[in-house]
């Protein structure tokens, strides 16, 4: 199987355009189709502090030490005995925040769009480096699940809370080993829940604040190093030509969150927009651009130069005011698209003097004449 074509059909597709609908049956992982879209604003806690509608996750039987203990996710119990020796995280997210919280896993669901050419995040890669911990093993996750090599891996947990797992593939992993699910859906889990969850399986409660705290205080600092973001109205949207639509994203998505988080503010025309049903933005179709007429700086993300280009030619798209101006952000660089979708702090760490710059000069020209 060639990886580097799955990824972009089978992944971004639902996770980044929320084209797919969720679904769990035939033991693949499923595609994200959505991302949350009912979220209260960020707290001052947490950089992605939109705790929106996700659950907490339900915490059972823990002793003073915390194991053994049973988290309740959507898609079932996991069972944790003792702490986890041996973790595989799967997901958007999830290795990143297992080693913030000082644990390195020793298999990850492969990078295959984004990722380097080992199927690793740049970012996590960098880390372990720095830390000078082993290359963890890479995992397939599409189209299916390699089900088989995590069993071989010999885990005592596997780390999911961002994935899109189906409800098979989770019963053919719950019978060898715990798994912790996404607490109410397919890619609707919150980075701060994100944190509390992953912390309790991994038995580092007590460094989760310390991690949240760390988030906020990399975005309040980008905040201060682009002062130009302050105050001035964006929109986050995916322009498909295949499917003639704008797919607004919402509060609660990392990107969203992110970026309200530096100092930008989520444009009147989107804030009180819903994800649309099985998806995780909402969707304007093309003829409906000047809802974004109001919008000072407009970001989108796209497979690549030549799908930016084609998008750039339509002239909907192209009298967009935010377009017109310049004070546009248009991201074809896979592992900063990605980045920017994340959340986690090292995919933030790594993400902001990338894309921070870009964000300024567009609110630079969001303010001239």
């Amino acid at each position: 199987m060639k990886h580097g074509a799955a990824w972009p059909r089978l992944l971004l597709a639902g996770f980044l355009a929320a084209v797919l609908a969720a679904c769990g049956d035939g033991g693949k992982d499923t595609p994200p189709a959505s991302a949350t879209g009912a979220s209260t604003a960020p707290s001052p806690a947490s950089a992605a502090d939109g705790a929106g509608t996700s659950s907490a996750p339900t915490v059972a039987g823990a002793d003073a030490t915390g194991f053994p203990l049973t988290l309740t996710t959507a898609l079932g119990d996991a069972v944790i005995p003792a702490p986890p020796r041996r973790v595989i995280t799967l997901g958007l997210g999830a290795d990143d925040l297992a080693l913030a919280l000082g644990v390195a896993p020793v298999g990850v669901g492969r990078a295959d769009w984004g990722g380097d050419a080992d199927g690793y995040w740049p970012w996590v890669r960098q880390a372990l480096e720095r830390q000078g911990k082993p290359l963890p093993e890479t995992i397939r996750m599409y189209p299916e699940l390699d089900v088989e090599r995590i069993i071989a891996l010999q885990p005592d947990l596997v780390l999911a809370p961002f994935s899109g797992m189906s409800a098979q593939a989770f019963r053919q992993l719950s019978a060898f080993v715990p798994v912790v699910g996404y607490p109410d859906a397919p890619y609707l889990t919150p980075v701060p829940t994100q944190v509390d969850l992953s912390a309790a399986a991994l038995g580092k409660t007590a460094k989760a604040e310390a991690v949240k705290q760390g988030i906020h205080d990399a975005l309040a600092q980008a905040a201060k190093k682009w002062p130009m973001l302050q105050g001035k109205s964006f929109a986050y949207v995916r322009a498909d030509l295949g499917s003639g639509n704008f797919a607004a994203y919402v509060p609660g998505d990392p990107r969203v969150d992110t970026l309200s988080a530096m100092g930008l503010t989520l444009a009147p025309a989107v804030r009180d927009l819903r994800a649309s049903g099985g998806h995780f933005a909402h969707y304007l179709g093309f003829e409906h651009a000047d809802r974004l007429a109001d919008v000072d700086v407009l970001v989108s993300w796209f497979y690549n130069a030549q799908e930016r280009d084609k998008v750039a030619a339509v002239p909907l798209f192209a009298s967009i005011p935010a377009v017109r101006r310049g004070a546009y952000v248009a991201l074809d660089d896979p592992g900063l698209v990605m980045a920017s979708s994340s959340g986690a702090p090292l995919a933030i760490a790594w993400m902001l003097d990338r894309l921070g710059p870009q964000l300024a000069q567009a609110a630079e020209r969001a303010s001239s004449p």
